[in-house]
């Protein structure tokens, strides 16, 4: 079993400009450490969360990260500037 996943944030650039900084900081906003940016793949977040973390941090991370992609999807859409 892994204990890291690595999100290729690439595509979502490509059609929304966002990058993987953007998204980066907008975890930092709903009170989560950044996570690594760009290694080992250039382009992508490397998520690892430790074995410590209760599942309801775990639910609330994912959380965070359905909330930023509908964010992202506003983007695309042209909702959001």
């Amino acid at each position: 079993m892994a204990h890291e996943c690595i999100i290729d944030i690439r595509p979502l650039k490509a059609a929304s400009g966002i990058d993987e900084s953007d998204i980066a900081k907008r975890l930092m906003d709903y009170g989560f450490h950044a996570p690594t940016m760009s290694f080992p793949v250039a382009g992508t977040l490397m998520i690892e969360p430790t074995e410590s973390e209760p599942k309801e941090e775990l639910d609330r991370f994912c959380d965070a990260m359905i909330a930023i992609r509908e964010e992202i999807r506003k983007v695309q859409e042209g909702v959001w500037p």
